[in-house]
């Protein structure tokens, strides 16, 4: 019996049912053994506006509560609710403008996709070999961090007519896939890797294949096509049920080859070419969206729930609860500049990512010109915001110190945002707060975009709603170093076009584990267990690690207290290697494992000797203006050994910094104010505090503005 259009579209309204039905399920889902995913959907802690801190970029992985949040949003109901009680309804769908919005069901793709796309180093000149290259690659150097999929881009269909590559004829394969794209598929999959494929199955330039399908696609009425756009040089017809027989067995095609990611571009000017040739169609007068959402249902129908659906180019939010994500924005390019195409669609659609569906911001380049520092830069924006990560590069060209930025980053995580609400500014400060085996820490990138100036970054702890009363352990992860136990404040230098990407992990006056090597996230990926008996002064955990790779495990000590690592028990695996290293304040145990599995392990402190050096405090101490609102305070380096600088305004401790000068904002012309500098120890320790010697000085911004403005 032929199934039916309308048959096959009311099957696909039970599955939709499904779907929804489904995600209204509170249960744990699991991603294989290292990534555990909460319970979806749950309400969450939502900022609806960044008043009063327009920089910050707030995002939560795990439980998280802050008192930065405005109230809690319901993903259920689309409603928000403020701390002050007021309820906002239909947040996503009409304050946002999302018609379609319904929360992301995670029972099949509790994650973002993480792999490759052969787009942006191959073209349209993609060819099986380079393909099956990168899968071995793949399989060798990244499937164990995540790295599941490879999809294969433009360039497989049939050739133009000119013999060109990258047609819009889906009937034929192109002559640089010899073995065909099942084949292709089953290699793929050989490699332990999920199969992807592109198309932009709307439309169809092949006249044969046009004159073959009558009723599929969309005629004038002089018979000329109504369509001819990138799409192709037809369009199918949404009213026109041999077109959804079309598009269904085209996606049922490529299902049997094995493909099982299907990258469907082109997808705004579809809805916007139905809008404009709707009095074309074999039956006119129906809404455009509705008309493109049920050629999207046909092909959902075709592949099933348990295959991803990719939309892009822009942002077709008409496909919201269809698609299972979307592209946010156009084709990023190779260099500095083709990272922001990846920045401004994060800045200005995230608030959709792991809510509404998976955003994908485009691909992670990291080969050259783009600077080490720079593919950190890019590592970072996909680590920090846990959006689809395909990376586009030949991998095997790539040198190891880019491979290792790569490894930093896989998988893409169970990160969402705080920030309900799209931005037009690029944020510098991306605060991403961790709840995970009782670790509450936050993980906060600090940017700088600017090619030729390198910037101060003062982190207030109470912009990041920390109790800055508390002192805070710091490690830099890119430097894999900690960087001390701080209060209040504390300044980073950035330079151009790099960032930082620096933990905070509140000191509760026993020994810490502040930081993992494995992920960005800093212990959400691998840890598994976590646990410290203050008593016998013992850390115990266990790891899911990765063959090959020396995992670091890095402890920091009470501020003031003093402890080295002194025994350390590993089991899990034959042939462990173990390393320590004792810092003052701070340890590092390493673990190299021959393979991939999951370790237990404990780390045994005892009391440790400690140095000590009497800080003096530092002279020529100088305040200019820096902009309308600001100074820049600045002496002379202390000869003496030190830790660094704290920085006093008014008697009340400002932030601490390494360097020899400090930035003070949101500074009042009219107001007097005293800044004194000290130096400070390890320990916490300071130089003494006098009113009288060099350390202090007294100004106002006003007079120092027009001291600089004298000839």
């Amino acid at each position: 019996m032929k199934i039916t259009f309308k048959m096959r579209l009311l099957s696909m309204g039970i599955i939709t049912m499904m779907l929804i039905s489904s995600c209204k399920d509170v249960k744990e889902v699991a991603k294989g053994p290292d990534y555990t995913i909460k319970e979806w959907p749950y309400d969450i802690p939502a900022r609806i506006s960044d008043e009063g801190n327009e920089d910050l970029f707030l995002m939560a992985l795990g439980h998280v509560e802050t008192e930065l949040a405005d109230g809690r949003f319901d993903p259920v109901k689309d409603e928000v609710t403020l701390n002050d009680g007021t309820v906002i309804p239909n947040w996503y769908s009409d304050s946002l403008g999302l018609e379609f919005y319904s929360p992301i069901n995670k029972d099949i793709f509790p994650l973002p996709p993480s792999g490759m796309c052969t787009w942006y180093y191959y073209y349209q000149h993609i060819n099986e070999e380079e393909v099956k290259l990168n899968a071995r690659w793949l399989n060798e150097n990244l499937l164990d961090y995540g790295a599941e999929y490879l999809q294969i881009d433009d360039g497989w269909q049939k050739e133009r007519a000119d013999g060109g590559h990258g047609s819009r004829d889906w009937t034929g394969i192109d002559k640089a896939f010899p073995s065909g794209m099942a084949e292709l598929a089953e290699y793929i999959k050989s490699q332990g890797l999920v199969p992807g494929i592109w198309i932009a199955p709307h439309g169809q330039s092949n006249d044969s294949v046009v004159k073959a399908n009558p009723g599929v696609f969309i005629f004038k009425p002089d018979s000329t096509s109504a369509s001819e756009t990138w799409e192709g040089k037809y369009l199918v017809d949404p009213t026109s049920e041999e077109a959804h027989e079309y598009l269904y067995e085209l996606f049922d095609m490529m299902v049997d080859w094995g493909y099982d990611y299907f990258k469907i571009d082109g997808q705004p000017i579809v809805v916007r070419e139905y809008d404009r040739v709707n009095e074309f169609m074999e039956k006119p007068g129906r809404d455009n969206e509705e008309l493109y959402r049920e050629t999207l249902k046909t092909m959902r129908e075709a592949i099933g729930p348990e295959r991803y659906l990719l939309g892009c180019w822009g942002l077709p939010t008409e496909g919201m609860g269809i698609m299972d994500g979307s592209r946010t924005g156009g084709d990023v390019v190779l260099g500095w500049r083709g990272f922001f195409t990846a920045l401004w669609p994060t800045m200005r659609h995230y608030y959709q990512h792991n809510i509404a569906w998976y955003t994908d911001p485009d691909v992670m380049m990291l080969r050259q010109p783009l600077t080490i520092p720079q593919a950190q830069v890019w590592a970072t924006l996909q680590g920090l915001t846990g959006q689809a990560l395909l990376t586009s590069d030949r991998l095997s060209d790539l040198s190891d110190e880019r491979v290792e930025i790569m490894k930093k980053v896989y998988p893409a995580v169970d990160i969402r945002p705080v920030d309900l609400f799209p931005s037009d500014k690029m944020k510098t400060v991306w605060d991403l707060k961790v709840n995970h085996l009782g670790r509450q820490y936050d993980v906060v990138g600090l940017f700088n975009y600017d090619e030729n100036e390198l910037k101060q970054k003062v982190l207030e702890f109470s912009e990041l709603g920390l109790d800055d009363s508390k002192r805070y352990h710091i490690f830099d992860f890119w430097n894999n170093e900690y960087l001390g136990c701080w209060e209040k404040a504390v300044a980073f230098e950035i330079p151009p076009t790099s960032c930082r990407v620096i933990s905070l992990m509140p000191d509760e006056g026993e020994i810490e584990l502040v930081s993992t090597s494995r992920h960005i996230t800093q212990g959400w990926v691998e840890l598994e267990e976590a646990s410290y008996d203050g008593q016998k002064k013992e850390y115990l955990g266990i790891s899911n690690v990765i063959g090959g790779d020396p995992y670091q495990l890095h402890f920091a000590c009470p501020a003031g207290e003093y402890f080295d690592i002194t025994d350390v028990r590993v089991s899990g695996a034959n042939g462990l290697e173990t390393e320590i290293t004792n810092h003052q304040g701070w340890s590092t145990l390493t673990i190299r494992s021959p393979k991939t599995t999951k370790l237990e392990w404990t780390v045994d402190f005892e009391p440790a000797y400690s140095y000590k050096y009497e800080t003096r405090s530092p002279g020529r101490l100088t305040v200019r203006p820096d902009g309308t609102d600001a100074v820049k305070i600045s002496w002379r380096p202390q000869y003496y050994l030190n830790s660094g600088y704290q920085v006093y305004i008014d008697g009340e401790l400002a932030g601490y910094t390494p360097a020899t000068y400090f930035t003070l904002e949101d500074i009042d012309p009219e107001k007097e104010y005293r800044v004194e500098v000290v130096t400070v120890w390890k320990d916490g320790d300071t130089s003494s505090r006098s009113e009288d010697d060099d350390s202090g000085t007294v100004f106002t911004l006003k007079s120092l503005l027009r001291e600089n403005q004298k000839p």
